[in-house]
C-alpha cells in the first residue's frame, strides 16, 4: 500500500511535486570533484564517514547542511537478481552501513543513478533503465533520502524521468529526485521537472573555473519565477576551495583550486541570490580560508534559503549587470559582480532596481560594513569579486 500522497504546493506561482522535502533549497556536500580532479569521481567507505562526521562538528550542520550525495562515484554491478551491489573494493561492507552511520549523525544521504542503460562515468556502471521498480526499492530498503538521476546510457526520455519519479514514490520513503539534465532544461517553465523531482539541474556539468560559473548562473537568466518551494533549479556542485589534485590520496584531502578567491566568493553570491541548492563539490574535511568565509556566512545563507522569496532576476543597476532579489520581508538583496580585469567602482542605484524610496540602509555582507545612503551605494570591487549587499529601510531616529 503506498504510504503518503503527493502533494501540489503553490508557491511562488509554481506548483511542485511535494513529498515533504526541499521546502528550502538543500545545503549539503556531494561527491564529484572532491577527491581526485572534477571527473575523478572516486568516493570511498571511510572518506565518505570522515566527510560526514567534518559535515557535523565543523558546525556546517547547524547551519542546515544535511545532504551527504555520491555521484557516480560507487559504481555498482546488479546482482543474479538484478539489484545494485556497490563496488566492494571502495565499499567492502555494502553501503547500508555507510548510510546507517550518515543517519546516526543526523544527516541525510543520497546516491546517484541514471535514467537510461548506464551511468555517464566511464559508462559501465549500470543506469536505472529497465529496472526502475527494484531500483527505487533497493534505494528505499537502504533507506536513501536523495536521488540523483543522470541522463546517460541509452533509453533516455522523459518517459523514462516520470515511471523513476513514480517509482520512488511508490516505495513511500520520501527522497529527493534530482534530475541530472534531460528534455525538460529546454522547455518553458522547466517543463515536466517541477511536477516530479524537488531539484532539477539549470545546466551541464559545473567544473573548477570561473568561465564555468558564470555559464551555470546564465543558465538562470529569464527564469527567476519557474522555481520555488519544493522544487529549485540547481546550478551543480559549489567549487568553493578548489576541486581534489590529480595525484590523490582520499584519506589526506587536499585541494588544488581553478579559481581565485574572489571568483568562489563570486559563485557562493549568485547561488545565494538566485536561491540554488548550495551542494559543496570540494572536500570539507579540509577548510581553506575561503571555504569558511563562504560556507560558514549566515547572511549569505539567509538570502539563499528565504523560500517564500521568488528566486533571484537579472536587472541592471548604474549600467552594470546585477542580480536581484526581492526577500520575504521587503528587503532587496543585490549582487554585482566585477567581471573586468581590473579594479571597478561599482554601484548599486535604488531608482534602477525598483527600491520604492531614494534612501536606504545597505549591509555590505562581505565587507561586514552598514551604511545608510541616498540614490546610490558605490565601492570599488576587485577583479572577479563581487559586492553583495542587502538594502533595507533607512530607520530614522526619533
Amino acid at each position: 500500500m503506498q504510504l503518503y500522497i503527493v502533494l501540489l504546493c503553490f508557491v511562488s506561482s509554481v506548483v511542485s511535486y511535494n513529498n515533504g522535502y526541499a521546502k528550502k533549497p538543500p545545503l549539503g556536500w556531494q561527491s564529484w570533484c572532491s577527491v581526485g580532479k572534477c571527473g575523478t569521481d572516486h568516493c570511498f567507505d571511510q572518506q565518505i564517514r570522515d566527510t560526514a562526521k567534518a559535515m557535523s562538528v565543523s558546525g556546517m550542520q547547524k547551519l542546515g547542511y544535511e545532504w551527504v550525495v555520491l555521484d557516480d562515484c560507487w559504481h555498482p554491478t546488479r546482482a543474479e537478481n538484478g539489484t545494485l551491489v556497490p563496488f566492494p573494493d571502495f565499499f567492502p561492507y555494502g553501503m547500508k552501513p555507510v548510510i546507517d552511520y550518515v543517519h546516526s549523525l543526523g544527516l541525510k544521504f543520497g546516491l546517484y543513478t541514471s535514467v537510461g542503460t548506464k551511468t555517464c562515468h566511464g559508462g559501465w556502471s549500470p543506469g536505472s533503465y529497465g529496472h526502475f521498480t527494484v531500483d527505487a526499492q533497493t534505494f528505499a530498503d537502504w533507506e536513501v533520502d536523495y536521488v540523483k538521476v543522470d541522463w546517460c546510457g541509452e533509453n533516455c526520455t522523459e518517459q523514462g524521468h516520470k515511471d523513476l519519479s513514480a517509482a520512488l514514490n511508490k516505495t513511500g520513503r520520501h527522497m529527493i529526485m534530482e534530475l541530472c539534465r534531460g528534455k525538460y532544461s529546454s522547455q518553458d517553465k522547466w517543463g515536466y521537472a517541477p511536477e516530479i523531482a524537488q531539484v532539477w539541474r539549470a545546466h551541464g556539468d559545473h567544473h573548477d573555473n570561473f568561465d564555468s560559473t558564470l555559464s551555470q548562473v546564465q543558465a538562470f537568466k529569464g527564469k527567476s519565477s519557474w522555481s520555488g518551494s519544493y522544487g529549485w533549479a540547481y546550478g551543480d556542485m559549489m567549487m568553493i576551495g578548489g576541486e581534489g589534485c590529480k595525484n590523490y590520496d582520499p584519506m589526506k584531502p587536499e585541494h588544488c583550486p581553478k579559481q581565485t578567491d574572489n571568483e568562489y566568493r563570486t559563485e557562493m553570491s549568485l547561488y545565494s541570490v538566485l536561491s540554488s541548492p548550495m551542494m559543496i563539490g570540494t572536500d570539507i574535511r579540509n577548510m581553506t580560508p575561503i571555504m569558511n568565509e563562504c560556507i560558514f556566512n549566515k547572511e549569505v545563507l539567509a538570502i539563499n534559503q528565504d523560500y517564500m522569496a521568488v528566486p533571484g532576476k537579472q536587472v541592471m543597476s548604474c549600467n552594470t549587470t546585477a542580480w536581484l532579489r526581492k526577500l520575504s520581508n521587503g528587503n532587496f538583496a543585490v549582487a554585482i559582480p566585477n567581471l573586468s580585469d581590473k579594479s571597478t567602482k561599482i554601484s548599486v542605484c535604488l531608482a534602477d532596481i525598483g527600491w520604492p524610496s531614494d534612501r536606504a540602509h545597505v549591509r555590505d555582507v562581505w565587507l561586514k560594513k552598514d551604511t545608510d545612503i541616498t540614490t546610490m551605494y558605490t565601492t570599488v570591487v576587485d577583479v572577479h569579486n563581487t559586492v553583495l549587499v542587502v538594502l533595507s529601510p533607512v530607520q530614522d531616529s526619533l
